[in-house]
């Protein structure tokens, strides 16, 4: 794999710099019942109408669903702030709670009921968009739970680098793709589902007791080829060598009409689109770029017209070692590396490489506990063992927390990461189930967590719920074109 390696001119321009960070997390977690099954009840009118809380909304299900934070330059704030919703979203789900890993709980196709349409175009829109999924993917692999951790660089960092905000971004995107498959062995923790996720589907896995199936060396199912995985995307590999090259991208995968799709219904609403993917969120990435936050344009307009303003690292696994899902480590980790992405030096990514990019993540999701990584094609010494390339990231990462001068503040992460390394969370979560079975294990570790939320930001959370109400009612009110009118120009928006 391409090593990594970092620019001293653009380290010394970054201290230079305000040298701020600007973050964000969204979580995803499927809604249990007290037995491990996958709950069956609504999404509680508590939170308002979920298409319109910035706060707590649904990913997919009714069961599946996902909390976001808004934006911080420290993280202990950020990480306090997600743990502060985290509670307040358990405290009104009655019986029901979170459940602290990214495989499904025990799987029941009936509870899996799509969030209503209701009355305004906009809500229609995401209900004929799952609906699309459900056709085109299955109920299953929409089911599965993981983190979105959101970064942008203050306008000083940028302005700092002497370079385009878009081109800074896009070479942290190359440089994430390379190191990713070292990344999954760190943070990959999902080697073990139960056997009901496998049901009625031909995949190709180990039994591991009664109740659970696994891969024995995976880190992350949900990452591989049997969890969240599109075929059809995974033909055309993305390189972010340049935005037009993304767009074009984007645009053809939702323009052209793909064969396997094509025989589910447009006429009778059973898709937004017969594409690759019928609009951008359909676009599995492990790194996305983001345009300007809006929600009235689309991202590839945003995009086109503005560039990148923020970067969406997506593939990342619940943490169920951590009561929330993810730890204050990880949020270090995270943000460490993407400054490391983005002030080394990042050549644009050939074919070859690009096969090697896309090998080395699938070796890294099914056998990342033990295997070893291509270093490239045809080349002398072509391959090198996960465990010593990843030790080379953190001590290269280790360096380059000194030149950045924030070494001293990552002493409990760079041990938490080192000793990881040695023994993934992966291969942890199997010894402890060893003797046990998966939805027990993680039954015991979705327990409510006890944290005091400040009366400040529960009226915060409240309001966000009465304000969605109302921007519901308002978004229904300004509709002045039927549904019918209204996807098809959605649809010939981008030609």
């Amino acid at each position: 794999m391409t090593k990594v390696e970092t620019s001293q001119k653009k380290i010394s321009s970054f201290l230079n710099s305000d040298r701020k960070t600007i973050k964000g997390l969204e979580k995803e977690n499927l809604r249990s019942d007290p037995e491990g099954k996958i709950s069956n009840n609504d999404f509680p009118k508590t939170f308002g109408i979920h298409n319109f809380n910035s706060f707590v909304t649904l990913d997919y299900s009714e069961p599946h669903l996902e909390i976001v934070t808004p934006t911080f330059e420290d993280n202990q704030e950020l990480f306090g702030f997600l743990k502060h919703l985290h509670t307040y979203v358990e405290s009104n789900l009655g019986e029901d709670f979170l459940w602290n890993y990214s495989m499904p709980p025990r799987f029941k196709r009936k509870y899996i009921k799509l969030p209503p349409h209701r009355d305004a175009n906009i809500t229609k829109l995401a209900h004929l968009y799952r609906l699309g999924l459900r056709n085109r993917y299955g109920d299953k692999m929409q089911s599965t739970a993981g983190i979105h951790f959101n970064i942008s660089f203050s306008d000083s960092v940028i302005k700092s680098l002497s370079e385009s905000k878009t081109d800074i971004y896009l070479g942290a995107c190359r440089n994430f793709l390379r190191i990713f498959p070292l990344v999954l062995r760190l943070i990959g923790c999902s080697p073990v589902t139960h056997k009901s996720f496998l049901k009625d589907r031909n995949l190709n896995i180990d039994k591991l007791n009664d109740e659970d199936c696994y891969l024995p060396k995976s880190t992350s199912l949900r990452v591989s080829r049997l969890g969240y995985y599109s075929e059809e995307q995974d033909e055309n590999f993305i390189t972010f060598n340049s935005l037009e090259e993304y767009l074009e991208t984007i645009q053809n995968y939702i323009n052209t009409p793909n064969e396997k799709f094509s025989d589910i219904s447009l006429d009778l609403k059973q898709q937004v689109n017969n594409g690759t993917i019928q609009m951008e969120s359909e676009l599995y990435n492990h790194i996305r770029p983001k345009g300007p936050f809006s929600t009235t344009e689309r991202q590839y307009n945003q995009l086109k017209k503005s560039g990148i303003e923020y970067l969406e690292i997506r593939s990342i696994d619940l943490n169920p070692y951590s009561e929330i899902g993810i730890s204050i480590e990880d949020v270090e980790f995270l943000e460490l590396l993407s400054l490391f992405c983005a002030l080394s030096d990042s050549p644009k990514i050939d074919e070859t490489e690009a096969t090697v990019i896309k090998e080395n993540i699938r070796r890294a999701s099914e056998v990342g506990q033990n295997c070893t990584l291509l270093n490239g094609l045809g080349v002398e010494n072509g391959e090198t063992d996960i465990e010593e390339l990843t030790n080379n990231l953190l001590e290269d990462l280790e360096s380059f927390a000194k030149k950045i001068e924030l070494r001293s503040q990552l002493d409990n992460m760079f041990s938490e990461y080192f000793s990881r390394n040695k023994n993934p969370l992966s291969s942890r979560l199997l010894n402890d189930i060893a003797s046990d079975q998966l939805l027990n294990y993680v039954l015991k570790n979705s327990k409510k967590i006890k944290d005091k939320v400040p009366d400040s930001v529960l009226d915060l959370f409240r309001k966000e719920s009465a304000l969605s109400e109302k921007e519901y009612l308002k978004a229904k009110n300004q509709d002045n074109i039927d549904f019918q009118a209204f996807i098809k120009n959605f649809r010939e928006e981008i030609k």
